[in-house]
């Protein structure tokens, strides 16, 4: 028995696009209706989203912008194109700090329960559906001087009971992006897009007849203009080219205040949309209203995108990886401290002990003590310690004892006895504190009021040994700073040293060296900000300065001369063919390309050194040069 269906006007208008698509290679938007594109906010923008596409829609529209997501995105995209007819879109966008961002998306179109009766108006059990169902894989990649470059791998499936038709096919689609990045000039807030949907397009067969979906070219433009402190303007066009149609022009506006709400303009191949979106917090809502179909089968529809932030941005991941990266480091150092520290415990330790075996009780005395400053509650330590000092002790007022009965003048020996045990005592304090030259000093003291005592020898011997290790320590140390570019540092760390170690001529050479490196670095900078300001006679002086401290500096020799022609910089005119170079400089420098202005204004400046206008655009070029770089 024959059967029939039964369909509203606009259903019947929908199946006959449907056979008439399937009969030919297709038009743009017209092909299937899974490429007619996702999303509100690029609907109310006219569809032209090549160059903006910064979202989970970016799967369908450029792949490439998915690295523009600041942070994992989950996106739904809703629109009734008319009676019983869906179309739904979800994108998911996860991306990372080092490996480029990944997409996965699904998509389906479909209209379901459409009554089929015979010719005698009985119902069948059947009900007519069709649906397009596609699934996307995608990923993206940041590339060197701000290019991005993504690719989308798509499985489509295509279904229509009236038919039988039940077939797959597989596509893949690629974009390219392009920021400069740049902060100000009208490069600022720019960027570029490039997509090619169906580089490899699916074909399915709608009964007898294979449709292959033909590629689509689209390069797109984005300009964003900023409106005072808080609100900007976005102006996209994109120029699309498919298989068997013409090129055609895509626009859209959009106007965002704070990041918060959004009010969109397009212009769809002549027809108009409109969208706006509203953000708060972790979600961000938009809508759109315009034509489903180009050419205006259909009549105007709603559309509807949540979007949803999930996590840190890249952003915060990337403060949160320098933190762990930070605490990593922190801890290394530690853990390495710690075994230095370690080391410095055991090998101390065992000194000491071979020192107290050999009754040479200072040189023990020097390890526990060194052992108990860097770990105080170390009681094995603490306890040598003692026992040495009291050897110490034991040992002078031995000796003192003798020199007392030999002594003729016993009284001036008790009293020499005394100040003996002063001197000693006061000299193991500043021995303990690393003050080696007033340790020194009390040591002296003592053994000119008892000459060859060995302990006091010996006290005194421990003592420069322990200077010199803590000199060579300095010295390192300073020399590190010195490398690290630290020299103000360096100079207090050496001149630390020099406290020490008064004598030492090459410690003394390597400091006065230093000193002049500082004041030369000090001198310059001083005289570079002078110069920047125009005060040239002032940055000239120290520029000389310098000079004179290192006269075979190559740089400074640069800046004296360029300084010198910035006080006698006048209004030297140029030849015409010079005019035009210089003009061509101002205007790479109005385009926010510093180095090629650069580079065309010091040529001119080895023929015009005296140019004023040629001096200053120089000067300017290099701070904004600067400022970019940093």
């Amino acid at each position: 028995m024959n059967k029939i269906l039964k369909l509203t006007l606009m259903q019947i208008i929908f199946f006959l696009a449907l056979g008439a698509y399937a009969q030919s290679d297709g038009e743009y938007g017209t092909t299937s209706n899974l490429s007619y594109g996702t999303g509100a906010r690029a609907m109310g923008l006219g569809r032209a989203y090549v160059a903006i596409a910064n979202d989970p829609t970016a799967i369908f529209w450029n792949p490439s912008g998915l690295e523009l997501v600041p942070k994992t995105s989950f996106s739904l995209f809703h629109h009734q194109l008319f009676e019983g007819v869906i179309y739904d879109f979800a994108g998911f966008a996860y991306p990372t700090l080092t490996y480029g961002t990944a997409g996965i998306g699904f998509a389906r179109l479909g209209v379901g329960d459409v009554p089929i009766t015979d010719r005698n108006g009985a119902p069948s059990p059947e009900k007519l559906t069709y649906e397009e169902v596609e699934i996307y894989l995608s990923y993206a990649k940041r590339l060197p001087y701000n290019f991005y470059a993504g690719t989308t791998f798509k499985i489509r499936r295509q279904s229509f009971s009236v038919i039988n038709q039940d077939d797959t096919g597989l596509g893949f689609d690629i974009g390219v992006m392009y920021r400069p990045g740049l902060e100000e000039g009208i490069f600022s807030d720019f960027g570029l897009g490039f997509s090619f949907r169906n580089l490899l397009a699916p074909a399915l067969k709608a009964g007898r007849i294979t449709d292959t979906e033909p590629y689509h070219l689209t390069f797109g433009v984005v300009k964003g203009i900023r409106v005072g402190e808080n609100a900007n303007i976005n102006v996209v066009f994109d120029f699309h080219k498919s298989k068997d149609e013409s090129l055609s022009l895509l626009a859209g506006t959009e106007y965002v205040f704070r990041d918060m709400g959004t009010i969109r303009l397009g212009l769809d191949n002549m027809n108009l949309a409109f969208g706006a979106g509203v953000k708060y917090s972790f979600l961000q809502i938009d809508y759109s209203f315009g034509s489903t179909i180009s050419d205006g089968e259909f009549p105007p529809t709603h559309r509807f995108s949540l979007t949803f932030d999930i996590g840190k941005s890249r952003e915060e991941l990337f403060i949160q990886a320098d933190q762990e990266r930070t605490q990593r480091e922190s801890e290394l150092v530690e853990r390495t401290k710690e075994g230095e520290r370690q080391n410095i415990i055991q090998e101390s330790m065992k000194q000491g002990r071979e020192f107290l075996t050999q009754q040479q009780y200072f040189d023990a005395y020097a390890e526990f003590q060194q052992v108990v400053s860097v770990e105080p509650f170390n009681n094995e330590a603490n306890a040598l310690l003692d026992s040495s000092n009291k050897m110490i002790q034991k040992q002078i007022e031995e000796r003192q004892q003798v020199a007392i009965v030999n002594a003729v003048d016993k009284g001036l020996a008790e009293r020499n006895a005394e100040l003996v045990q002063q001197y000693v005592t006061q000299g193991q304090f500043y021995l303990e504190k690393n003050q080696f030259t007033d340790a020194l000093y009390n040591f002296n003291s003592a053994l000119q009021l008892t000459p060859d005592d060995p302990t006091i020898i010996q006290g005194i011997n421990v003592t420069n040994r322990r200077m010199e290790e803590e000199v060579r320590k300095l010295v390192e140390q300073g020399r590190e700073q010195f490398r690290n570019g630290n020299y103000s540092d360096a100079l207090q760390t050496l001149s630390d040293a020099l406290v020490l170690a008064p004598e030492n001529q090459q410690l003394k050479d390597e400091i006065n060296t230093l000193a002049n490196r500082i004041k030369i670095q000090q001198y310059t900078t001083q005289a570079l900000q002078m110069f920047d300001s125009g005060r040239y006679e002032d940055a000239l002086k120290l520029f000389e300065e310098a000079l004179k401290m290192d006269p075979s500096n190559q740089a400074l020799k640069n800046y004296v001369e360029r300084t010198k022609r910035g006080m006698g910089a006048g209004e030297q005119l140029m030849d015409p063919e010079s005019e035009r170079k210089y003009i061509q400089g101002v205007d790479l420098f109005l385009a926010g390309k510093y180095r090629e202005a650069l580079e065309i204004w010091k040529e001119l400046e080895t023929k015009y050194p005296y140019s004023k206008k040629l001096q200053d655009n120089i000067r300017s070029a290099e701070e904004r040069l600067k400022r970019t770089q940093q």
